[in-house]
């Protein structure tokens, strides 16, 4: 049967590694995509290009979609609509309003502005950039959702839209809990050391005796089965740790006794005995470690396009619709219904309803995103995901979390870190793992699109509640799983977290100081784009189910291979050319690019010399009129020199005065911004970004909306987090249509509830 994408007739232009995505997202999953970049050959790169039609042809007249993206500088000239049915979608480091609208950037700059450059390194070096070009492959695939709406928006009105994102709405919307904080308490969360920048320890990079693991250890019983094996369980006797969670917290504690540990130890024994004790933990891989990794092989993921260069499979797997290298051409012409635009109140996905089963970050990302473009979606939470009846208060005080650092009476309600993800949604909580809950369960089933999940493969069979199961009772059901490792391979039952995959997937090799050690980022970049691929994935099996009906599918995001993709044109080039080198803050091509001092504690700015233009501005203000006529080559070899030259510059001044003169001048800059900054940034202010919602247990606080902007149908806040069983009624009565007798027993006997467990 033929699939909704490959009806598409898609044309790319511009330059940057967003908009190369989107088109790549649109070419492998079926669709015909031309691209032209007007001599830009910057991202010209087997990855992006394998199954596009790249070359002078322009069919962006007669296109169905067309991407017009820019990486460091504004689009030209907006690209407008040719045809009423025509989805048009805008990339840009900024929006195209707005006091940063002409403003030029560098994925290095747009990590600064938004916030996440604050997040990693050393807090006694200068904060450290993450994967090159990870912020703007994360645009690609919001981008790329944005486009689906727009789609699901055509398919049922017959009207096409303009689609706006930018770099910074992007990477301002994937902080997990550092913009939380600041809007619960006034908090800063600044970077800690080579580990991921949050609550809790060890959740990072650590030596072993041959090479390096990711740690995650995020739960007490998980830190407690650590430091028996460990040996380290003397640290709960100490006078000044009266619970497990003053370990958890305490990063200096437990570092001081289990680093020397892990030094004695081999990397894969350690990886095996970690695994088996259901603790997560993952190799740091290499780039030749992945291409030799025996699960990835197993599962057949590396594919040789036409040169014999590997290239990272599907970031999404779906049962009914392919994935595949090479050009397509479109087949048929995507069709639209007849619903009126007045019908699509709450967005695209208006009248569709999803059963969220998923916990943490990626997979309630995923569901968010969807609520956000108009589902209704229903948490099915089990009783104990969000937090115990009694929380302590040093985890209060140190993660933050908590309006005023008070949990309150009802933590479980009161958390932002819940709600953030939570907003938009409604919530029933049923115990799965009584006959009872599951009875109710597969109850609602009938009158639900879409169940997503991302628990490990062996949790739904384990509860009876399988994929085949489900559509026992829903045979059109479209079943989303978002496992770590994918339901097959030999590592797919185990443990995963976000930040253990980032070293796994070969992020933290490509992150550290120039020509030092492996570094993890501040943020768990694999969380993040697994939960925006599957809102995109969970987008393309609802179009086939809307265009062609193709009902019934299984969606598989593996989120170990869905950070591969995000390296993806890194790992063919390392074929190509070299194997990639840490770079700290510097780019080839770019010189300086790095991250300066400025005046005040702790305060730097970002900048990024990408042309020659760029360098007389620089040199301009500087007043370096002895270097202004270096070419870019004499700069990269005075790198060093120029770095001492810029520090000592930028030292004596404030940085966002700083950052407004250096862009007026044409130079790519930002202001290292922290989480105040970006709460309160003029530019997301003129886009309308944070919206405030008023929650009945945590009082008021702004949250970031969805990142791209629609013109007919755009994405809409609509409520507030719901509180824990706030919608049991709804669920049981009108949904699972249960006698009122019954549903009062399962009340009774807790298997739904609205608290968590003693």
């Amino acid at each position: 049967m033929k699939t909704a994408l490959e009806s598409l007739l898609v044309m790319e232009i511009g330059d940057s590694v967003a908009g190369a995505y989107v088109g790549k997202l649109f070419a492998d999953y079926g669709s015909e995509v031309h691209v032209s970049r007007d001599g830009h050959d910057s991202v010209a790169n087997p990855f992006f290009d394998g199954s596009k039609h790249v070359g002078d042809v322009n069919v962006a007249a007669q296109a169905d979609v067309v991407i017009q993206s820019s990486s460091n500088d504004p689009l030209d000239s907006l690209f407008e609509p040719q045809h009423s049915r025509q989805v048009v979608l805008r990339i840009s480091p900024f929006a195209s309003q707005g006091p940063y609208s002409n403003w030029r950037s560098t994925d290095l700059v747009d990590a600064a502005i938004a916030g996440h450059l604050r997040l990693s390194g050393d807090p006694q070096r200068e904060p450290l950039n993450g994967v090159p070009d990870i912020v703007h492959m994360a645009a690609g695939v919001t981008g790329f959702i944005g486009a689906l709406a727009a789609l699901m928006t055509l398919a049922r009105t017959g009207q096409g839209q303009v689609v706006e994102t930018s770099h910074q709405e992007v990477i301002a919307a994937l902080h997990q809990f550092s913009l939380l904080r600041y809007t619960h308490n006034g908090a800063i969360l600044n970077r800690m050391g080579n580990r991921y920048s949050g609550p809790g320890t060890p959740i990072g990079g650590y030596e072993c005796a041959d090479g390096w693991i990711g740690l995650a250890i995020s739960q007490s019983d998980q830190m407690e089965r650590l430091l028996e094996v460990a040996g380290l369980t003397a640290l709960l006797e100490r006078d000044d740790v009266e619970t497990i969670y003053d370990v958890m917290t305490n990063q200096e504690l437990l570092d001081g006794a289990l680093i020397p540990f892990l030094k004695t130890q081999r990397r894969d024994q350690l990886v095996e005995l970690f695994q088996a004790l259901r603790l997560p933990v993952a190799p740091i891989s290499t780039v030749d470690d992945l291409f030799e990794d025996p699960h990835l092989q197993e599962r057949d993921f590396w594919q040789l396009d036409s040169h014999g260069t590997q290239i990272p499979g599907p970031p999404f797997q779906m049962s009914k619709h392919g994935w595949r290298l090479g050009p397509k051409n479109r087949t048929g012409t995507f069709p639209s219904g007849n619903e009126s635009l007045d019908e699509l109140t709450d967005g695209p996905l208006t009248g569709f309803r999803i059963v969220d089963m998923t916990r943490v970050w990626a997979g309630p990302l995923a569901a968010r995103i969807l609520a956000d473009l108009g589902a209704e979606v229903l948490m099915a939470e089990v009783p104990w995901t969000r937090t115990p009846l009694e929380v302590p208060q040093s985890y209060a005080e140190s993660t933050h979390f908590f309006p005023d650092d008070d949990a309150g009476e009802q933590p479980w309600n009161r958390t932002g870190f819940h709600n953030k993800y939570a907003n938009n949604k409604l919530s029933m909580v049923v115990e799965l793992d009584k006959q009872e809950g599951r009875d109710f369960f597969v109850q609602i089933l009938p009158k639900v699109d879409v169940v997503i999940e991302n628990y490990a493969p062996r949790v739904m069979p384990n509860f009876g509640l399988d994929e085949i199961t489900l559509r026992t009772h829903n045979p059109d059901l479209t079943y989303v799983t978002m496992p770590g490792y994918g339901r097959s391979g030999p590592n797919k039952d185990w443990v995963a977290y976000g930040p253990t995959i980032d070293g796994h997937a070969g992020h933290t090799w490509l992150t550290g100081y120039q020509d030092e050690i492996p570094w993890k980022c501040g943020i768990a970049w694999p969380d993040p784009t697994a939960g925006l691929h599957a809102a995109a994935a969970t987008l393309v099996a609802l179009l086939d189910r809307q265009c062609c009906g193709l009902t019934g599918q299984t969606v598989e995001v593996a989120q170990a291979e869905t950070a591969i993709n995000m390296i993806g044109q890194h790992l063919v080039a390392a074929q190509i050319n070299e194997t990639p080198r840490r770079w700290g803050n510097r780019r080839p091509g770019r010189a300086p690019q790095g991250v300066y001092r400025c005046s005040g504690h702790d305060r730097w700015i970002a900048i990024a010399v990408i042309d020659d233009a760029s360098w007389k501005s620089l040199c301009e203000i500087t007043g370096w009129t002895d270097l202004s006529q270096l070419s870019v080559k004499e700069r990269w070899q005075r790198h060093d020199e120029i770095d001492e030259r810029l520090s000592s510059f930028t030292a004596e001044h404030e940085d966002r005065s700083l950052m407004k003169a250096l862009q007026a001048a044409g130079v790519p800059a930002g202001a290292v911004f922290d989480a105040g900054n970006v709460v309160n940034d003029p530019q997301l202010e003129s886009v309308e970004f944070f919206v405030p919602l008023a929650h009945p247990e945590a009082g008021t606080h702004v949250w970031p909306r969805f990142a791209a902007r629609l013109s007919l149908t755009p994405a809409t806040m609509r409520r507030h987090a719901a509180t824990m069983g706030e919608h049991n009624d709804y669920a049981a009565l009108e949904l699972a249509e249960i006698e009122p007798a019954h549903y009062t027993t399962l009340l009774e006997t807790g298997v739904v509830r609205t608290t968590p467990p003693e």
